[in-house]
């Protein structure tokens, strides 16, 4: 087991790389958007020298100062390269090959932990601390979201198998239809409607840090049920599936002729053998949810990394930096996701061995 886990992280790391890279590449074949300011631009043209992203030198040949001044003056072309009109001369600060600037990249992110600075979110601030500092807002909202719907979905799946093909049992599967069906940030809007404006009982944005510990809370309810909402759809459905087909298999029916009640069969052997495909589903619908709150935070104003995302997405004004960076976060937690869906197997059911030989 232990030879699995090394070379799945390995393959994790390997895959890591592959898309970064890819992105890495794209990003830096599309135009240019550095920051607005002169001052601010400044410092980031030097800190894209000082990276090895860009060179910098002097041009002091009138003939090339009179097309490099036309050029600024009609702006008929997007550059990345910038210059500083000094009059006797100008600085120019021009982009290396991408090859280079990639192995750049890469080597100041291992030996510095460095992955630039934004240039239009928070301009001049270091990507990865606002990342970081708003990772805890997003885990936070998700993993609450997490704990609530796993009891909830489970138990409306037992209640819906147990009762098939009852009303109880049909009343479920037609709300767990309509709750599939609508999405999220329709789901997100009707409760900010409703609960936030109408009733007035939550506040209609997301609280600041700074704000007293009622209101914090009560500005979870509304992003934490929308954030539930299909997750528990999804679940019901999985488990009454699961467990109807369980509760009809002949080692249920040979635990029920050997002296078992049918609470006895059902708790020790059926919903043991349910949870085999609902452990993995559970964890992999933490991913899900994690992706779908980004367009939920834009909404409800909660700053998370999704938002920030969306703002770095922002047309003619990317922000490449903290794209890389979010897409790093991203990846990585799918990656992991991944890994540890594939553990779990092993954990429910003792003869499943991930990686074993025959």
């Amino acid at each position: 087991m232990s030879r699995y886990i090394s070379i799945r992280i390995i393959w994790i790391f390997i895959m890591l790389v592959m898309i970064l890279t890819v992105n890495f590449t794209l990003l830096k074949m599309a135009p240019a958007y550095p920051p607005t300011t002169e001052n601010e631009r400044s410092v980031y043209f030097n800190k894209q020298v000082s990276d090895g992203y860009m060179e910098f030198r002097l041009i002091d040949d009138p003939e090339e100062m009179a097309k490099i001044r036309h050029v600024i003056a009609t702006g008929s072309r997007i550059r990345s390269s910038y210059y500083e009109d000094k009059g006797e001369f100008i600085r120019a600060f021009e982009p290396v090959p991408i090859a280079r600037q990639y192995i750049s990249w890469v080597k100041n992110i291992v030996t510095r932990w460095d992955w630039g600075l934004s240039t239009r979110v928070e301009v001049g601030r270091p990507v990865f601390d606002i990342i970081k500092d708003r990772i805890p807002t997003t885990m936070t909202l998700n993993l609450i979201a997490l704990f609530i719907y796993i009891p909830i979905g489970i138990t409306l799946g037992i209640v819906a198998a147990l009762r098939k093909n009852k009303p109880v049992d049909n009343f479920i599967s037609i709300a767990v239809m309509v709750m599939r069906s609508i999405p999220g940030f329709v789901i997100i809007i009707m409760l900010l409607m409703i609960l936030g404006y109408k009733l007035g009982w939550v506040p209609t944005i997301f609280p600041s840090r700074d704000a007293d510990l009622a209101l914090r809370l009560r500005g979870l309810v509304i992003p934490v049920l929308a954030l539930i909402f299909a997750p528990v759809a999804g679940l019901t459905r999985l488990t009454r599936a699961e467990l109807t087909e369980v509760l009809t298999s002949e080692f249920l029916l040979l635990a029920r002729t050997k002296g078992l009640t049918r609470k006895q069969a059902i708790i020790k052997h059926g919903l043991r053998n349910s949870m085999v495909p609902l452990v993995p589903s559970i964890i992999y619908s933490f991913v899900d949810i994690l992706s779908g709150s980004v367009i939920m935070e834009i909404i409800y104003s909660i700053p998370g990394t999704g938002q920030v995302y969306i703002r770095a997405l922002t047309p003619n004004a990317f922000d490449y930096n903290l794209l890389l960076c979010s897409t790093a976060f991203y990846t990585a937690i799918t990656l992991f996701a991944i890994l540890l869906i594939d553990l779990t197997y092993g954990l429910i059911d003792p003869r499943i061995r991930m990686g074993g030989r025959n």
